[in-house]
């Protein structure tokens, strides 16, 4: 009997004990029994989740795995209550047979983030009742406590009834005998304090460690709204520090969501007041109240309204704060059912929103559903981009998001809900480990995982991992060797879709370049000596250099016709011959003449059925091979259709081709270590070149406008070899 569980990085296998990463195993049933996951029955196609404490184990009959769950891979719980949000909105479309515009309208941003950024109807209650709470802080309500002590005479106030009483029965607490009385030394007096530590008090106290937790959150949550917010209005003003295309897409993805520049007066002003009260909330900790009220005095959920929390004016404020705040929910316990469905939730909505990317990058690089009423319940979708059609499907056994297409390299996409970027180096190299060990064949795969995109999430890693953490498929692997792309994505990162389309340009448009230049069979046709420029005889083989103008195509058509009709002239002489033949047979006349031209017919008619079956393929294959050439015509970033004879250049094995309209420039250019085409797209300008070098400069100034990677050194612009890593200089304007 065995727990088998299966590895979305690539693998079928037996679950092992000791640490796992969050969306990465997926429960299989395999051996007969009731599955269990953390005590809770597990049916098939479950994700292995942590309890709340971080462990997990899977239990099936006298046979039990068990481990840990790191937890610095956890995810911020504002990060998964967006997430959740994100994915919750995108369930509810498929439930509702949404299509592939429905989805569109969903934005891959943090769901209402202008409320977010507004001030919440708890702060203003908060703002107005702030004063009470600290009214009460300062000068609270307590009960006096009288206790009889032992002290010194000079210390002594107020003294009990039977003080005089117990100093007769204690000669030790006499200083001296009088003839008339005692002098004291010691004696019994009444002490009157004041009790801070009662209930109603307790609720204050707790109240402000309540609030100062809340307060953090939210100063955490608009701080990164405004950063958000701030990053947009960059783009709206840094004209000279990156692509206007990527600029324009950013526009359309703001333009849906929300007014920036209004959001971002919203974020500041309410930053300000948070900020406020909670240096105000904050320093009531340091308080007589506070520090005289014990630190394990808990006070429930649930408040009772005592007779002070009732009437007492400032008191009543307070309690009216304290069921402000139980209403928000924010410190219910979860409980372990609830746990494990949430953490379930969590890795589906992120896989969701990984497919919301998915179609967002496609819908930015021209591709549309070739049925555009198809529901998304379907789990897969047809597109097309010009002559490309590619067909993608999701929601497989693994969860993967997989895209495959004729001229299309096979992509596998991966959504892992874990924060990879905040693990250590050891844990990290153990994951990428595994990650490439099952890259070798097959697909191109990619790791979406959330986090931001900020160099500051990537400082604490070795500087290989955190460049690693950011490069896509091509750009990981080396020496010929395919390795695993990985992509931070987040609903709170604007550059998540162009990152995704960066991606997807890449396995879409990079085969075409490197099929440069298509070779098809020479057919023996007199017609291919008369020089067309377009094309190239190779031996027995023809090379389509450029997309041929209409004065200048290969007739191809024709010459299939001619040998359609030439075979049917041979087939119907044969068919003369035969009738001749019966009829000399019948007269019994000779029959030599008749039998060898009836055999020469055969001959023939066998050359042109085979003549003719060749035309068809090279037809085939020219139609093919030209369609090919042909898309190579169209520019990247504006879609404009360059000029097959000015603005196309052939370079032998390779190309180069400038866009009139916009000046974009794409080709392929040979790598100088190990001689493989690099497919390259450069955009007009040198302003981009000025962030060059930068971490992460590629998405924030070409986005999804680039294939290799451009280096710059000084005034010289290269590419970086997929194959090797080499970096060659550019060589698309010196042809």
């Amino acid at each position: 009997m065995s727990i088998r569980v299966h590895d979305r990085l690539g693998a079928i296998d037996e679950a092992r004990s000791g640490a796992a990463l969050l969306g990465r195993f997926v429960v299989r049933e395999g051996a007969p029994g009731e599955l269990f996951m953390n005590s809770f029955p597990a049916h098939d196609g479950m994700f292995l989740v942590p309890e709340s404490a971080g462990r997990w184990h899977l239990l099936r009959g006298s046979e039990r795995v068990e481990g840990t769950f790191p937890r610095n891979q956890m995810l911020d719980p504002l990060d998964a209550a967006s997430i959740r949000t994100v994915g919750r909105s995108l369930g509810e479309l498929v439930d509702q047979s949404g299509t592939w515009l429905d989805m569109l309208d969903v934005s891959p941003l943090v769901p209402g983030m202008s409320n977010r950024a507004e001030f919440q109807r708890f702060e203003q209650l908060l703002k107005e009742n702030v004063g009470h709470l600290e009214e009460v802080c300062r000068r609270p309500r307590t009960h006096l406590r009288v206790e009889v002590e032992r002290m010194a005479v000079s210390r002594a106030r107020r003294f009990p009834a039977q003080a005089a009483n117990y100093l007769a029965a204690h000669t030790e607490d006499w200083e001296r005998p009088t003839l008339r009385s005692v002098v004291p030394r010691r004696i019994l007096a009444t002490v009157r304090e004041d009790q801070c530590d009662i209930y109603e008090n307790r609720v204050a106290v707790r109240l402000v460690d309540h609030l100062v937790v809340y307060l953090r959150r939210r100063v955490h949550e608009v701080t990164r709204l405004l950063r958000v917010f701030e990053e947009a209005g960059g783009n709206h003003g840094a004209a000279a520090g990156g692509s206007h295309w990527r600029r324009g897409r950013i526009y359309k993805l703001w333009g849906e969501t929300l007014d920036a520049s209004e959001a971002k007066r919203k974020a500041e002003r309410t930053l300000g007041q948070l900020k406020h009260l909670l240096f105000t909330i904050s320093g009531l900790k340091d308080s007589a109240l506070y520090r005289e009220v014990p630190r394990r005095a808990t006070v429930g959920t649930t408040l009772t309204m005592t007779n002070i929390l009732s009437d007492d004016a400032h008191y009543r404020r307070v309690a009216e704060l304290w069921l402000g705040w139980a209403r928000l929910g924010q410190e219910r316990a979860v409980r372990p059912r609830a746990y494990l469905e949430e953490m379930q939730d969590l890795c589906r909505s992120f896989d969701s929103f990984a497919l919301l990317l998915t179609l967002r990058a496609l819908d930015h690089l021209g591709f549309e559903p070739i049925n555009l009423e198809r529901s998304l319940a379907d789990r897969e979708a047809e597109v097309r981009h010009g002559s490309r059609v590619a067909r993608l499907w999701w929601g497989t056994s693994d969860g993967a998001i997989s895209l495959q297409g004729e001229g299309i390299e096979p992509l596998r996409i991966v959504p892992l809900c874990s924060s990879l970027a905040a693990l250590d180096d050891e844990q990290l190299r153990g994951v990428l480990a595994d990650a490439d060990a099952h890259a070798g064949t097959g697909a191109t795969t990619v790791i979406l995982y959330p986090s931001p995109s900020e160099a500051a999430a990537f400082e604490h890693l070795a500087p290989e991992l955190a460049v690693r953490l950011r490069s896509l498929a091509h750009e990981a692997g080396r020496d010929g060797r395919r390795g695993v792309g990985f992509l931070p994505v987040s609903p709170w990162d604007i550059g998540s879709v162009e990152r995704m389309a960066r991606q997807l340009r890449w396995v879409t448009t990079a085969p075409a370049f490197l099929a440069y230049p298509p070779t098809i069979a020479r057919p023996e046709l007199s017609e291919l000596s008369r020089g067309h420029t377009w094309l190239e005889v190779v031996g027995n083989q023809l090379r389509i250099v450029r997309a041929p103008l209409e004065n200048d195509a290969l007739p191809a058509r024709q010459f299939v016709d001619d040998a359609a009709a030439q075979l049917k002239r041979l087939e119907e002489e044969r068919e003369s011959v035969s009738l001749k033949l019966r009829e000399a047979v019948r007269d019994r006349g000779a029959t030599g003449a008749v039998n060898a031209r009836k055999k020469e017919l055969n001959a023939e008619i066998t050359y042109a059925e085979k003549r003719l079956e060749a035309l068809r393929r090279f037809e085939r294959d020219l139609a093919n091979a030209v369609g090919l050439v042909d898309d190579l015509l169209g520019c990247p970033t504006c879609k404009t259709r360059a000029d097959a004879r000015r603005d196309f250049k052939p370079m032998g094995q390779h190309f180069s081709c400038t866009c009139s309209d916009c000046s974009t420039t794409w080709g392929t250019i040979a790598c100088g270590r190990c001689a493989r085409s690099i497919p390259v797209l450069r955009l007009h300008g040198t302003a981009w070149t000025t962030l060059a070098g930068e971490p992460g400069w590629v998405d924030r100034t070409l986005g999804a406008d680039v294939l290799a990677v451009p280096w710059v050194v000084g005034a010289e612009i290269g590419f970086v070899c997929p194959s090797c890593g080499h970096c060659r200089r550019d060589a698309l304007t010196a042809a």
